[in-house]
């Protein structure tokens, strides 16, 4: 079944697209013609209901980065910036996970995306009280395990990284460390995600963290990952050199700092210290300071082996203040990959993946401003059909460990009632 006609049968236009299949370039008599479409519809009822349990066969691709829209979750009294005291909501205002996850999946199923990896954002010690978790994650992926993969850190590993000092780090503190990073591993997940080096806030209540890529637990982090083959999932900035702000960050939250550190140079010394862990630079292509030029990127991909990108195209053109056009842009105003780009992509097409970073979830999507997830897989038309196979799939098979297609779905559920009741 193509794309086309897989969509006709899922919406109120399939019965007529099929009744013009048959009868458009003929000339029925009356009878005929009202058998014709008695059967039609009858045809069109059954394939329907069919169509509500498959995926298309050419949803080929995979997403290595969504989150779950914090909106979805407010009932839950759920906050990115403080603690939440609200008491759990009556059962008829509880979230309904299940339905949520069939609302993202729906969305994937539009743009061909087969799979799909959720996990929670990066936060930092204030925020260890909000209800955004991996286990959060859990509770939508355990109704869906073919289609939506674990990812987990960023609510337990990356608060502690930011809790403490470089000089701060004991053989107890590495010890929960690990504890945390083994317990995330056997709950299944996929990547150790959503890391951060450098997070800026992009409104009053976004938070701001930078902290060392070469910090000693991000380091500890990179021998767990290499032990268990599971790629870290890094979110950060690029900054060569100890500058100032740009004005363009400053105006939108009082939360960014004047200053910013270097990170490209501790980014390296986390891609030496062990080799065998695959980092993913996430939102390569959502350029928010300047620095994250193809040259730049080209040096590096280079210079670490197991470094890997993940692509990103946002709705916004524009920087935040709208003062001037965003930097390093995969595409132009018209949505077209800019030359310089298709050539990078092409000459390290093994080493690119697509993480979309868009949250999703809520029931109307359209609720929610246009963000990332369309934006950022519409361009895949574009690239040559092999490339696009490449950095759309067989990457994230490769780097992620997916087999291409997964044996048996992790027994999700299992784990989640396990990890729930301790």
């Amino acid at each position: 079944m193509n794309r086309e006609s897989f969509s006709h049968c899922k919406n109120g236009t399939g019965m007529i697209y099929l009744i013009n299949q048959i009868i458009m370039k003929k000339d029925y008599p009356v009878k005929l013609m009202r058998n014709i479409i008695r059967f039609v519809l009858v045809l069109f009822c059954f394939f329907q209901f069919l169509c509500e349990g498959i995926v298309c066969e050419e949803n080929e691709y995979v997403d290595v980065h969504i989150h779950l829209d914090p909106m979805a979750l407010q009932k839950e009294g759920f906050s990115f910036t403080k603690r939440s005291n609200n008491p759990r909501k009556s059962n008829e205002e509880k979230i309904d996970y299940k339905d949520l996850g069939k609302n993202i999946i729906s969305i994937m199923d539009k743009m061909g995306v087969e799979r799909a990896m959720l996990m929670p954002p990066p936060q930092v010690p204030s925020q260890q009280g909000i209800k955004y978790t991996y286990a959060t994650c859990l509770s939508v992926i355990k109704y869906y395990p073919d289609r939506l993969l674990l990812g987990g850190g960023g609510d337990n590993l990356n608060p502690l990284i930011y809790q403490y000092g470089r000089e701060e780090i004991t053989q107890e503190i590495r010890a929960q460390f690990r504890k945390e990073a083994e317990k995330l591993v056997k709950a299944g997940i996929k990547v150790f995600g959503e890391m951060a080096a450098l997070h800026l806030s992009m409104q009053e209540h976004h938070i701001f963290s930078q902290v060392d890529p070469d910090h000693p637990l991000f380091l500890l982090l990179a021998d767990i990952a290499a032990e268990h083959n599971i790629p870290i999932d890094l979110h950060m900035e690029a900054v060569p050199e100890d500058i100032l702000m740009p004005e363009a960050i400053l105006k939108i939250s009082s939360r960014n700092p004047k200053k910013l550190k270097a990170n490209i140079s501790g980014l390296e010394n986390l891609l030496k210290h062990n080799r065998k862990a695959k980092i993913v630079w996430q939102h390569i292509g959502w350029d928010n300071i300047g620095f994250m030029t193809i040259e730049r990127l080209t040096g590096l991909l280079k210079k670490h082996s197991n470094l890997y990108l993940a692509i990103r195209v946002e709705y916004r053109q524009m920087q935040m203040d709208k003062s001037g056009k965003m930097a390093n842009r995969i595409v132009d105003d018209n949505w077209k990959i800019y030359p310089e780009w298709v050539k990078f992509m092409t000459d390290f097409s093994d080493r690119i993946v697509v993480g979309s970073d868009d949250f999703m979830g809520m029931i109307k999507q359209q609720a929610r401003p246009k963000d990332s997830f369309k934006e950022t897989w519409r361009i895949m038309e574009q690239l040559p059909e092999e490339i696009a196979r490449k950095i759309g799939r067989s990457n994230a098979v490769r780097i992620y460990n997916l087999h291409d297609k997964i044996a048996g779905p992790f027994n999700y559920s299992s784990q989640f009632v396990e990890l729930n009741t301790k």
